[in-house]
């Protein structure tokens, strides 16, 4: 009985250190008798924090090759008021990001100019188009594209303080555009 006991402890100890058990530092990890090198697999998973004009706003965990549309499905799908337009759905996601989805305004609310020509509030970064932001003092056509550019390149802007982001854009002229600019 003993010797059988201690034959079946032999066979489990060898196909243990056969698995790469071998008692070196890690785990386990290291090179098995196979030749086959073991490696701590990561469960890194991106968390996004989805904001704005989604059905339930909130902070997910979404798998790493997702891209923007995906999250805001996710996050159960724009509302009747949001606007798509601004952001870049095919954009990928990136752990620690915020994808915020801006809400439609109306002409007046988005700075567009009233039947008297005088301006009605700041310019919407995430839904202006390059004209919009043309009629800023200091934005030409050049650095208007670049604007819409740098969005759709990343998915939106969450703050006013990310247009330094874009070239050309100096502290200074920041400063000038800020009251007259919402995310």
């Amino acid at each position: 009985m003993y010797a059988l006991v201690a034959v079946v402890l032999a066979v489990v100890a060898f196909r243990w250190a056969a698995e790469g058990h071998d008692g070196s530092p890690g785990g386990g990890t290291g090179t098995s008798t196979a030749g086959v090198v073991r490696r701590p697999v990561t469960t890194s998973v991106p968390v996004v924090h989805v904001a704005g004009e989604v059905q339930h706003p909130g902070v997910y965990r979404i798998g790493g090759d997702s891209r923007v549309i995906q999250a805001i499905r996710l996050a159960g799908g724009p509302t009747g008021r949001a606007n798509l337009q601004g952001l870049n759905l095919a954009a990928p996601v990136a752990d620690g990001q915020q994808i915020l989805v801006p809400a439609r305004v109306s002409a007046a609310a988005d700075g567009m100019a009233s039947a008297s020509g005088t301006r009605r509030g700041p310019i919407s970064l995430s839904s202006a188009t390059a004209a919009d932001l043309e009629a800023l003092d200091g934005v030409g056509p050049a650095l208007a594209a670049r604007i819409v550019e740098w969005r759709q390149a990343h998915g939106g802007f969450s703050s006013v303080d990310q247009v330094d982001d874009v070239p050309g854009i100096g502290p200074a002229r920041l400063e000038a555009l800020r009251p007259h600019l919402t995310p």
